[in-house]
């Protein structure tokens, strides 16, 4: 017995040395560094966290969404945009305090936009530390205002949001704290990327246009390795309806509140200050709305190579304008932004094609590049062009005036996303606020919308065509 026992430990070990010998010399180190790690939800709700009304140290007990959010953490790449006070700083930087407890050799970077802000990080990760389970608490080698160290080579260091952060730097990880709020964004986070395998963008909404949002966007597109996570202001248990009228519908700015105690991203996104477009109202202006194959239908275009836009447009029956669908392309000749145009129309089954294109007179001129005009160009694709002078503030009196509409106002679909920001969030311009500002990104779908709104015609209610056999929508369509 005792010479089989010696055969199996032996054949163990082989075993064993194999296996080490198939891992690199830094998994190694990982394994003689890791300690053996308790559940994560467990370990996070083994520690205790500042609460504010009380000054005291509390049970860090998860509420139901930040139990359900912790699975995510472990994405390489997440972007979390919440409503203020939801506890989402403190569960991250409980998250990377369980990475580095329990594995060694893990660098984690701390970024927030001020040097008090990283104080008041680091100061937060000893409170997590000291509260835990002596058995669960790593040792402490370095203590310093802006750094925690452990004996098993794992450490934190906090940055300020600088222009230069981060560069030179390698780490496992990062949490980016308010990141809609920092100066430098698209500069900042090209040096985090290019430094930390894992990344966490945990921050309130701080306007559109933003490199921040640019980054919402594309993610929620799926494109890019980024991850999206909402939280709304209900997702704290203690916030019931009648909280939200009280304390965000009848302050003193009920628009800023909302941004601040977001219901939706959009209200995240909402702008910080005036906008530009203020009788714009979600709940007013903005639907759910399919494309109805019978209803009259025209395209709207500003042209530009860089970032061209179009977006089509169905008056119901009653008169009623709506915006259904929008594109908005960079970098398109103006030959291949009419062919991406008729290429989106395709798929709809219009019982007619679009009546005509709405765009600025300008278009008819000769390009200097091209040697053709702009219009020539879609002429010959068969998009026909309508167009007459007028003034910017011409157009901007316009759209208020149909945004505004009592009974009848443009409604965008929801599916039009640059559109309803354009909307909700373009800002006044500096040295003449009786325009949008020219200089915003909104600018060339905000251009075409006015170039609808100055040559639509009004005239007399049009009875549309019958529908086509499988056209299951209605004379109405379907808003919900």
């Amino acid at each position: 017995m005792s010479h089989m026992r010696t055969e199996v430990t032996a054949a163990h070990r082989r075993l064993a040395h194999a296996e080490i010998a198939k891992l690199s010399d830094g998994q190694v180190r990982e394994i003689a560094t890791r300690r053996q790690a308790p559940d994560e939800l467990a370990f996070i709700q083994a520690c205790q966290i500042e609460d504010k009304e009380s000054g005291r140290l509390v049970p860090f007990a998860l509420w139901p969404a930040q139990a359900e959010i912790l699975p995510r953490l472990a994405c390489r790449r997440l972007f979390i945009l919440k409503a203020r006070q939801l506890g989402l700083s403190w569960l991250d930087l409980a998250h990377w305090l369980y990475e580095t407890t329990f594995w060694g050799n893990r660098l984690i970077l701390v970024a927030r936009q001020t040097l008090a802000d990283s104080y008041d990080a680091i100061q937060r990760l000893k409170v997590l530390h000291a509260s835990l389970p002596e058995e669960w608490q790593a040792e402490v080698v370095i203590d310093k205002a802006t750094a925690l160290g452990f004996a098993n080579g794992s450490r934190f260091r906090a940055l300020t949001a600088t222009k230069r952060m981060g560069r030179g730097t390698a780490a496992y990880g990062a949490l980016l704290d308010e990141y809609c709020f920092w100066d430098w964004q698209a500069e900042q986070l090209a040096a985090m990327e290019a430094g930390c395998a894992r990344l966490h963008i945990v921050s309130t909404g701080n306007g559109a246009g933003d490199h921040a949002h640019k980054i919402w966007r594309q993610a929620e597109a799926g494109e890019g390795e980024w991850q999206t996570l909402f939280l709304p202001w209900s997702a704290h248990p203690g916030r019931t309806q009648s909280w939200y009228e009280v304390a965000v519908l009848g302050s003193v700015e009920p628009r800023l509140a909302r941004r601040e105690y977001a219901a939706t991203p959009e209200d995240a996104f909402a702008a910080p200050e005036g906008v530009f477009f203020e009788r714009f109202s979600s709940e007013r202006n903005t639907a759910d709305v399919e494309i109805v194959a019978n209803w009259r239908t025209v395209r709207c275009v500003d042209f530009g190579y860089h970032s061209p836009a179009c977006a089509w447009l169905q008056t119901s029956p009653a008169g009623q304008p709506f915006v259904v669908a929008e594109l908005v392309p960079h970098e398109l000749t103006t030959a291949e932004f009419a062919q991406a145009i008729l290429a989106r129309e395709r798929a709809w089954g219009l019982v007619s094609a679009p009546h005509a294109t709405y765009g600025d007179p300008a278009g008819r001129a000769v390009n200097v590049q091209t040697a053709e005009a702009e219009v020539a160009v879609f002429g010959r694709y068969g998009l026909h062009f309508v167009g007459k002078a007028s003034s910017v503030r011409d157009g901007c009196v316009r759209l208020m005036d149909l945004l505004a509409d009592p009974q009848l106002p443009l409604v965008v679909s929801r599916a039009c996303p640059w559109t309803l920001e354009a909307l909700s969030c373009v800002r006044p311009d500096r040295h003449r606020p009786d325009l949008y500002d020219e200089d915003s990104p909104y600018t060339h779908i905000l251009d075409a919308l006015r170039y609808w709104v100055v040559n639509r015609s009004k005239g007399t209610p049009w009875t549309p065509p019958k529908p086509c056999p499988g056209i299951s929508a209605g004379l109405y369509g379907r808003i919900f």
